[in-house]
């Protein structure tokens, strides 16, 4: 165990360290988020459902340029419990150029190990992979494995479910606390992380998780997503990381909504730092953490403000226990966080956040559909809920702009188009909770 005059002076020069290496926050972004991916790459073309082979998106990830990842097939891809691994830079995948239903990947997940790279619109659902033994998968993330520095990685409007070990996650090796050893410059945004499976094949056992932010990662923004029915981490924040969470849904979790501390996975880090903004927290049926945020162990740095969290009736509960430490200003490297009406980003989160939420599968919109009643649970496996998807392909052929500007502008109007459900009724989750 660390003593506490080692602790101290650690911290001030670790603080310094930030205030060197830390970027400021553009909340309408995130961290990372301005990256151009590989949209002035070379055109890759998905033709086809397979898993691995020419066509395929497997292939197009592993390619070695720059390039943009266009889809003229929309379906499920079963990834048969092969993840996908992108470790070349310089990738934009365009999940809204699929035709309906969009792109789903079952029996694997999709991990970047690189930088500069854009992830949108696509839905990933590993589930336990008919409880193949040791079988453990993120459904969507990054990691710092051998292929260089991972940063500036932006994931937009995804869909992460049923995943064994987290749904989508921001990672690195334990215990570092260097920003270019691990991740850093990360940004979730829009998107629907739920349904985390607990009782599955994970080897520690129990797991249902939404988000692990894991040692040192710097720089993550957590926008506009929607967390539901996983037991712990939505998010959790573990030791030598800074964030920014705002806007988001919290919904029945179990245990722990936001977890925060400041150690690894062995050592005493840096306290996590975060701010947290115009966030709802809503308890389920499956809620016994009544808190919103919860120290796992003493020390995090939190900023509060316009945060709700209430009871399945509607009652307010604790904003944080006795183990975080409040600050009364947003940390100097968050910038400006602008005042924020929590419910009317609620009702945004719940008709935005997912792959395709102007015409969503039956997932998410089942999901959704739960928040907005107070049903649903936490589940051991994705049979409990219809099981994998199986949907019929369908193709569209995908005239791409040959421009920079241009090509920026169309994925823009194609995501537009995608990016709302407008005739979403939000009303009951208000009567249900006495609004």
């Amino acid at each position: 165990m660390t003593n506490m005059a080692t602790f101290l002076t650690s911290y001030t020069l670790i603080s310094l360290f930030l205030s060197i290496v830390v970027r400021p926050f553009a909340i309408q972004k995130g961290f990372g988020a301005t990256t151009d991916g590989g949209l002035s790459g070379v055109v890759l073309r998905v033709t086809n459902l397979e898993a691995r082979g020419p066509g395929s998106l497997r292939e197009a990830l592993e390619a070695g340029r720059p390039r943009l990842v266009v889809f003229e097939v929309g379906g499920v891809i079963d990834l048969q419990g092969r993840t996908l691994v992108v470790r070349n830079p310089h990738l934009t995948i365009a999940g809204q150029t699929a035709p309906d239903p969009g792109i789903t990947l079952i029996r694997g997940g999709l991990v970047v190990e690189t930088h500069d790279v854009i992830i949108q619109h696509i839905a990933v659902r590993p589930g336990d992979n008919s409880a193949s033994k040791g079988w453990a998968p993120d459904a969507l993330g990054v990691r710092r494995g051998d292929s260089g520095p991972v940063h500036d990685v932006l994931f937009d409007h995804c869909s992460a479910t049923w995943a064994v070990d987290e749904n989508l996650s921001t990672s690195g090796p334990a215990d570092v606390e260097t920003p270019d050893a691990t991740a850093h410059d990360i940004t979730l945004r829009h998107c629907l992380i739920a349904e985390g499976l607990s009782s599955s094949t994970h080897p520690k056992g129990e797991h249902s998780k939404g988000t692990l932010v894991h040692d040192g990662v710097r720089n993550v923004a957590i926008i506009g997503c929607l967390y539901a029915h996983n037991r712990e981490r939505n998010p959790r924040l573990k030791g030598g990381t800074t964030a920014v969470v705002t806007d988001n849904v919290m919904y029945n979790w179990g245990s722990a909504a936001v977890g925060v501390g400041a150690r690894g996975n062995e050592k005493l880090l840096q306290p996590a730092e975060a701010v947290l903004a115009g966030n709802v927290a809503i308890a389920g049926p499956d809620t016994r953490g009544r808190v919103f945020v919860k120290g796992h162990d003493p020390g995090a740095k939190m900023f509060l403000r316009d945060n709700v969290a209430v009871s399945a009736a509607g009652a307010p509960m604790p904003m944080a226990d006795e183990r975080v430490a409040l600050l009364t200003q947003p940390p100097s490297w968050s910038a400006t966080i602008p005042d924020a009406r929590p419910w009317d980003n609620a009702a945004r989160v719940l008709r935005s956040a997912g792959s395709r939420p102007a015409r969503r599968d039956p997932i998410d919109a089942r999901i959704v559909l739960s928040v907005i009643r107070g049903d649903g649970r936490i589940i051991d496996s994705q049979e409990q809920v219809g099981g994998y998807p199986v949907r019929a392909a369908a193709m569209r052929a995908v005239a791409v702009p040959s421009g920079m500007d241009e090509r920026r502008q169309w994925l823009e109007r194609l995501s537009r188009d995608l990016a709302e459900d407008k005739t979403l009724d939000v009303s009951p989750l208000w009567k249900r909770l006495d609004r």
